[in-house]
């Protein structure tokens, strides 16, 4: 029998000691509200599979923001992506991280679980919906994970919640679709090639080869439209941390300037959170009966883009997204997005930062985005 969702190959992921202890994975478990009691002694214990997995994606995308204040708020103007820096900033403080920081942080909490996984790179398309990619570099960083014992199939996964994120793990293979946020939006894998690309599957060829992936995301409107676009392409190969170290710092120091600002000449900040029972109630009257199903298990909701039945659970609660950007945050659930405030100050901005993201800068860091392209007003009313 065709098994689907290996890596080249059929390689097999090791499994690979963890950079965090299991005091330290007992301290995250807690600070995401994972249920349960988990204490250092019994993280050994934990049951690493696939079910969980996803469950520690969604609460860890709840739990932190996708960020970047630290290139705007801090003297050094950098964003540490070292592990112990991140379980300071994320566990201890309760403050967020880009790609590299969110994904890092995950790969190793979930290897202190007991998960086999490793980490790969990706290049994000600056491109519209429905239109030609325009890729940056190796800017992104993803996951692959093997959380079934004794098997190498293998799903895809991205911890790092920012933007139109994933919300659960996808299975590796072409096709494979998931659900996003609400029914309103879905996550599909595909195989594909670059044209401009030198390889071809066969010395008279004029194809190029299929050996990158994308991640593409659908959003479906109000009008019963939807619009598709390629999040990132990524490849299957291994990257290591001078690979997200070198990256990192071409991010924060300007040297992508050119290419990309995004974080450069903006405070950045995204995060979900759960749907109440009345939102979900207003998301669940517009979802056809079709696709649900009575349980997780009956249908593969990791790849064949079922939804499952809504249980009360945080794995079948759908999710909105905070988004902060420029002067502006507002809040997006299903279809519809709306303005929740406005701010022309940076105290303005910061108050915002802590009410809705749990990010407390104090007003004294203020005068480390002084001049940047990314201030706003420092003082003066609203």
């Amino acid at each position: 029998m065709l098994r689907t969702g290996l890596l080249r190959d059929d390689l097999w992921i090791k499994s690979v000691p963890s950079l965090y202890s299991n005091e330290k994975a007992s301290k995250w478990l807690e600070r995401i509200k994972y249920p349960g009691n988990w204490s250092a002694d019994k993280i050994n214990q934990f049951p690493a599979d696939l079910e969980n997995l996803c469950l520690l994606i969604r609460l860890q995308i709840v739990a932190f923001a996708f960020e970047n204040t630290a290139m705007h708020y801090t003297s050094h103007h950098s964003m540490d992506i070292s592990p112990p820096t991140l379980y300071q900033r994320l566990v201890i403080e309760g403050k967020g991280s880009y790609c590299f920081g969110m994904n890092t942080f995950f790969l190793q909490m979930i290897r202190a679980l007991g998960y086999r996984a490793y980490s790969g790179s990706g290049r994000i398309n600056t491109a519209g919906s429905d239109s030609s990619p325009r890729f940056l570099a190796f800017v992104h960083q993803v996951l692959f994970v093997q959380p079934i014992s004794g098997s190498s199939i293998t799903y895809f996964v991205d911890a790092s919640g920012g933007g139109s994120c994933l919300t659960r793990p996808i299975l590796f293979k072409h096709g494979a679709k998931v659900l996003g946020a609400t029914p309103s939006e879905w996550h599909t894998l595909i195989k594909s090639a670059r044209m401009d690309s030198s390889l071809a599957p066969a010395p008279d060829s004029t194809q190029s080869a299929g050996v990158e992936w994308h991640l593409i995301v659908t959003h479906e409107s109000e009008d019963h439209t939807s619009s598709s676009r390629i999040m990132y392409s990524f490849i299957e190969d291994e990257f290591f941390t001078m690979d997200y170290e070198c990256s990192n710092i071409g991010i924060y120091s300007g040297v992508w300037h050119s290419k990309e600002s995004l974080f450069g000449d903006n405070v950045v900040c995204a995060k979900c959170f759960w749907l109440t029972d009345e939102e979900m109630e207003n998301e669940l009257g517009k979802t056809g009966p079709s696709k649900e199903t009575s349980s997780l298990q009956e249908r593969d909701v990791y790849s064949e883009g079922y939804i499952p039945r809504w249980d009360g659970s945080f794995m079948t609660r759908y999710l909105g997204r905070f988004g902060l950007y420029k002067n502006e945050l507002k809040k997006h659930v299903g279809t519809r997005s709306e303005t929740v405030e406005t701010f022309r100050t940076e105290l303005e901005r910061i108050g915002v930062l802590r009410r809705y993201f749990g990010i407390d800068i104090p007003e004294s860091d203020i005068t480390h985005i002084s001049g940047r392209a990314s201030a706003l007003a420092s003082d003066g009313p609203g």
